[in-house]
């Protein structure tokens, strides 16, 4: 069963059975095994080591707080890398068709979309092109 961790009433049931020590969280991702061994171990401690509530309320805040900076971090760096490839498989495409064309206005335009592709300058395609129509 895969874990919905955007689920705020999921995530905050987990958050509970781990607190309680009731939590297998051996298979979770890696920002979300650290946050919620954290939080069975800061249970162990309030049950038995003596720990306040307030401690561990703060505590488990802490970490909650640390857990959302990976998340963030982590989700930056996946659209990162989709991006990445989205733009690869656009190139990719573009070279295909570069290829097969006849029409050096194709051929042009294609290789300006390759070069705006790689280096993420948007409308650079156009402006090239609008430049080469005012010469002409």
């Amino acid at each position: 069963m895969r874990i919905n961790f955007s689920d705020r009433q999921q995530f905050e049931r987990l958050e509970d059975m781990a607190i309680d020590g009731q939590l297998d969280y051996s298979d979770f991702p890696p920002e979300e095994y650290t946050y919620f061994s954290k939080l069975s171990r800061l249970g162990y401690m309030n049950r038995h080591g003596g720990w306040t509530g307030e401690l561990c309320e703060q505590l488990q805040a802490e970490y909650r707080e640390e857990y959302e900076r990976e998340r963030e971090k982590k989700d930056a760096e996946l659209y990162h890398y989709k991006k990445l490839l989205q733009n690869k498989l656009k190139v990719s495409e573009l070279r295909r068709r570069l290829n097969f064309s006849t029409d050096i206005k194709q051929v042009f335009r294609f290789s300006l979309e390759i070069v705006e592709t790689l280096t993420g300058e948007t409308g650079f395609a156009d402006r090239i092109t609008n430049k080469f129509k005012e010469d002409t």
